[in-house]
């Protein structure tokens, strides 16, 4: 029953930890693709 326990919990956290890196790398490329210019001047400005 422990190690069923620990199974669910362990495939949860990797459930997490995926979909927060997809989320992540999705903000991400969309970021790079819809606004290159708004950041490089945001840069060019500080």
């Amino acid at each position: 029953m422990i190690s069923v326990l620990h199974d669910v919990r362990a495939a949860f956290f990797l459930l997490i930890a995926l979909t927060m890196l997809l989320f992540i790398c999705t903000l991400a490329g969309l970021g790079a693709v819809l606004q290159p210019a708004p950041w490089s001047e945001r840069k060019g400005h500080h």
